[in-house]
């Protein structure tokens, strides 16, 4: 069944040979530009709110943008991170006027992520990037954990803007501030993947899971996969259960445990892995991939033999 397998956009597929195949990565989520939701980011990343002079009043009321004649404490973070997801336009001129009156890193920072969220990941991931590597460093939004996040952020933009030796790079120069940070480990191995270099995501992932036996299911799930990739199946059967057993729901460990059953010859594995994945997320990106995946086994009549009484 190994070799009916078509390989589809964003599906990290391939054979049992660990060599580049030209192929996206496999928790891209979300189609196009696959970036975190600002929401997500916000709850990730509290960034220190500035003192103020007076409030600017709710994030969505334009009414109470801070003008020329505020002072610059008028502007804070919470304010400008509030309307990211809501009104990006509102959060990019928001930001912008707080550029104009002394703010920085934390107004550059909500910048990006407006222009993230208005389709512009290029330069928003420019900014992250300058954000965490370029000096000067001032202030709590310069610590190591916060440049990490940031840097986690500028991974996503950099591979929504089609760029993944960039983000290769910065998540190396974060890895660099912030050694064995999990998050950063994750992000580096996406864009590895993206790279088409599961060798890579082995000796990373492999190197991180065993000094951090607790860690979260998508860091086994991209380790199974590029396990998979360079023919390791065992072990990448070991590792996306593993994944499985901290996240039974988790879609893209289902999606991948599919893969690996069908490369092993289990189509009714695979099959009751991707309707799985179907029931629970039916609008998710997995599920793009899992339609067409069964649309392949259905479709392949040494697997319906293989599921014939």
């Amino acid at each position: 069944m190994a070799g009916v397998m078509s390989d589809l956009s964003f599906s990290v597929r391939g054979s049992a040979l660990c060599v580049p195949l030209g192929l996206g990565l496999l928790l891209l989520a979300q189609p196009a530009r696959a970036l975190p939701q600002a929401d997500k980011t916000l709850s990730t990343l509290h960034v220190h709110e500035q003192p103020r002079a007076a409030s600017p009043g709710q994030a969505g009321d334009h009414s109470a943008t801070p003008g020329a004649g505020h002072a610059a404490a008028a502007w804070t973070a919470d304010a400008c991170l509030a309307m990211v997801g809501e009104d990006p336009f509102g959060a990019r001129d928001y930001a912008q006027d707080w550029l104009h009156h002394g703010g920085d890193r934390a107004a550059r920072h909500c910048h990006a992520l407006a222009l993230i969220e208005l389709g512009d990941e290029q330069t928003a991931a420019q900014e992250l990037d300058d954000l965490v590597t370029k000096e000067p460093f001032s202030g709590p939004d310069s610590s190591a954990s916060v440049r990490a996040i940031m840097a986690v952020e500028a991974v996503d933009a950099w591979l929504a803007a089609g760029m993944p030796q960039n983000a290769v790079r910065v998540a190396d120069y974060a890895l660099a501030i912030r050694p064995g940070d999990e998050a950063l480990s994750v992000a580096k191995a996406r864009a590895l993947l993206e790279l088409n270099n599961p060798q890579a995501v082995v000796a990373e992932l492999g190197a991180l899971v065993a000094h951090t036996p607790t860690a979260g299911a998508e860091a086994y799930v991209l380790l199974a996969s590029a396990e998979r990739r360079c023919g390791q199946l065992d072990k990448a059967r070991e590792h996306v259960a593993r994944a499985l057993a901290r996240a039974p729901e988790n879609p893209a460990a289902l999606l991948e445990e599919g893969i690996i059953r069908e490369q092993v010859g289990d189509a009714v594995g695979a099959r009751t892995d991707w309707q799985r994945v179907l029931d629970l997320a039916p609008d998710g990106h997995e599920a793009d991939l899992a339609r067409q995946d069964l649309a392949v086994l259905a479709a392949d009549p040494d697997a319906a033999d293989a599921e014939s009484p």
